[in-house]
């Protein structure tokens, strides 16, 4: 089914658009990928209603969805020919489903506070010949209350007339293309085929989720620059140096055997038993779907460690996910590490973005011209600073990222810190994109924003890309003055209390502005983003096979003001915990470059003038 006409079927008439989709659980971009794609399943993230949690939410979902099967295994099998059980998992904030259509509108929704409140007082007669027969009735007369009494006909009708849509397409029986806001009796008995012997609801687990959307994928946001922010006169003038701060980069993965992060006095990747990198901590959540799956039965990755002597925990984590507990990190932590032992070590096989990025933060490699093309040695903005290398973006080409892995990663960050005296991770990088659909969410307000703001409200510095997004590249007439976009900030970047930063040239940054593909303010909800800018242009930093990359995007603009961040910290101790403040000194001391506010924010960071500032 077009994109186009799913949209007409959800949205109706312009008076109709606001009602619906604000009532509405199931958002409108989950309806527009199954209207895509009806015979697939879906991959939704489940939102609990604020009386529940994500495991008591996932519990629900899997009796519900059990009891589905077991009430009519033939039909299920008739519905699913060659599938699995649907795979139900979470995280402290949100449940992870892969789901049918099928699947999606007689298990999950079910479960929602808006079913509670509306459908289940109302419709007692889940036969298909009442589904039908009331469905008809209220196509034939809309202001029909009599029909359904304490009912919305019109929520109701726009309720029938989609799924109805999208059932038939499922089956191969296109309803006609007929406009209005009256379901055709074609999809009339779609609906009544989807409903049909639909089964009761557990009175315990009525109204535990609240909205169902998608999970969204994720991209990346793709040595002069350290001059451009006066990060190297920062480090002669006040001697900073960042030992005990850490920073968590969440992208494709760093390979911590490269020699811009080996540790000061250390033998790099040659002799003893472990790694001598900065990079000191390596997890895979790319991993951490199979693990929250108590159904899954995959082996323990061999570079987490030896996969005998892990068998029990993972038996143990599944017990307890089965239990409905909530996520227990201390079971996982040793599952997701990378080990750092030599012959079991795994780096990015593929891909550079990440290791990249680490570099623009944290590299320290004064050998580099001896071995590559580069004729200056190579340093990060803090050369010594140590950091936790959080795989949650795909390296092998085809592979795809997602919102629930960034947001699980996001939690682990705040249980590191949570089972310290002391802070452990200060500070988080996110040069990566999940582009946000306005008719959704509240910008702002999505899984994966809401979780940065949880982490800011821990105490730590999140700095995340603005994106690439400020250029429209698609083919099509040109505009007179180019294809520029305002309001064209990704995900997470706009959240309120995380530090976003666009980009600019890594060299003149007076001169040439902010970038053109850097995403541009304001947010969808008016306010002033991005935050900041940084260099992102041609900027050379660490690559895979120890060597270097040149890389553009906003991807290489964040870590400037990761460090800028680091060094602040570490100049000023009593400045850790407190995120927001390190955020209003950065952009009070930012360098104009007298761009427009939707464009630079307040300016290109200055490390200089932020460490002089207090």
């Amino acid at each position: 089914m077009e994109r186009d006409r799913i949209e007409e079927l959800f949205y109706g008439r312009p008076e109709h658009q606001r009602r619906f989709t604000q009532d509405f659980p199931i958002l409108p971009d989950v309806w527009i990928e199954y209207g895509r794609k009806p015979a697939r399943r879906v991959q939704v993230l489940i939102t609990p209603h604020t009386e529940s949690n994500a495991a008591a939410c996932a519990a629900a979902l899997r009796a519900r969805l059990a009891q589905d099967r077991q009430a009519d295994g033939s039909a299920w099998k008739a519905e699913h020919p060659g599938l699995e059980p649907p795979r139900v998992l979470f995280n402290e904030s949100v449940v992870l489903a892969t789901l049918s259509f099928w699947e999606l509108l007689r298990g999950a929704l079910p479960l929602t506070d808006w079913w509670k409140h509306v459908i289940a007082p109302i419709w007692e007669d889940w036969s298909r010949p009442a589904l039908v027969g009331v469905a008809t009735r209220l196509a034939g007369d809309p202001n029909a209350k009599a029909v359904l009494p304490g009912a919305d006909p019109k929520l109701l009708l726009r309720l029938i007339r989609i799924a109805g849509a999208i059932e038939c397409e499922r089956r191969n029986r296109p309803a006609p293309d007929v406009r209005g806001d009256r379901p055709t009796p074609e999809e009339i008995d779609g609906f009544g085929d989807l409903f049909d012997r639909l089964g009761p609801l557990d009175a315990a687990s009525a109204g535990c989720a609240w909205s169902i959307s998608r999970n969204r994928e994720a991209s990346t946001s793709v040595w002069r620059s350290r001059l451009t922010v006066k990060a190297d006169a920062a480090a002669r003038v006040f001697e900073a140096r960042t030992t005990g701060i850490r920073w968590a980069v969440l992208d494709t993965g760093i390979d911590a055997r490269h020699p811009g992060f080996r540790r000061a006095g250390g033998a790099g990747d040659t002799g003893g038993d472990e790694i001598q990198s900065r990079v000191v901590k390596t997890y895979d959540f790319l991993r951490i779907k199979k693990l929250l799956d108590p159904d899954d039965d995959t082996a323990v990755d061999a570079s987490a460690g030896d996969p005998a002597a892990l068998k029990p925990v993972r038996e143990e984590l599944k017990r307890s996910l089965l239990t409905g507990r909530s996520v227990d990190w201390g079971l996982l932590e040793p599952l997701l590490r990378v080990s750092h032992a030599r012959d079991r070590y795994q780096p990015p096989a593929f891909e550079s973005h990440g290791t990249h990025v680490a570099g623009i933060l944290a590299a320290n490699w004064p050998e580099a011209p001896e071995t590559t093309p580069l004729q200056e040695p190579l340093f990060g903005v803090c050369p010594d600073l140590e950091i936790y290398d959080l795989r949650v973006l795909p390296d092998r080409p085809g592979d795809e990222a997602d919102e629930f892995t960034i947001i699980a990663a996001l939690q682990f960050i705040r249980y590191l810190n949570a089972n310290k005296n002391l802070m452990l991770v200060h500070g988080v990088n996110l040069s990566l994109s999940v582009p946000h659909d306005v008719a959704n969410y509240a910008c702002g307000r999505t899984p994966v924003c809401e979780e940065c703001e949880r982490v800011v409200n821990s105490g730590v510095v999140v700095v995340t890309a603005a994106g690439n997004r400020g250029f429209d590249r698609r083919e099509r007439e040109p505009a007179a003055y180019g294809d520029y976009r305002y309001i064209s900030i990704t995900d997470p970047g706009n959240a309120d209390g995380v530090i976003t930063v666009g980009s600019t040239h890594r060299m003149l940054p007076h001169n040439y502005g902010v970038s053109y593909f850097s995403s541009r303010g304001p947010t969808g909800d008016g306010r002033i983003k991005p935050d900041l800018v940084a260099p992102g242009e041609r900027i050379d930093s660490c690559a895979l096979n120890d060597y270097f990359e040149t890389m553009d995007g906003t991807s290489m603009a964040a870590p400037h003001v990761s460090g800028a961040a680091a060094l602040l910290l570490s100049r000023h101790r009593e400045l850790i915990g407190q995120p927001r403040r390190v955020k209003e000194i950065l952009c009070k001391t930012a360098t104009d470059l007298g761009r427009e506010r939707r464009f630079q924010g307040a300016g290109m960071v200055d490390v200089l003038r932020a460490l002089q500032s207090i």
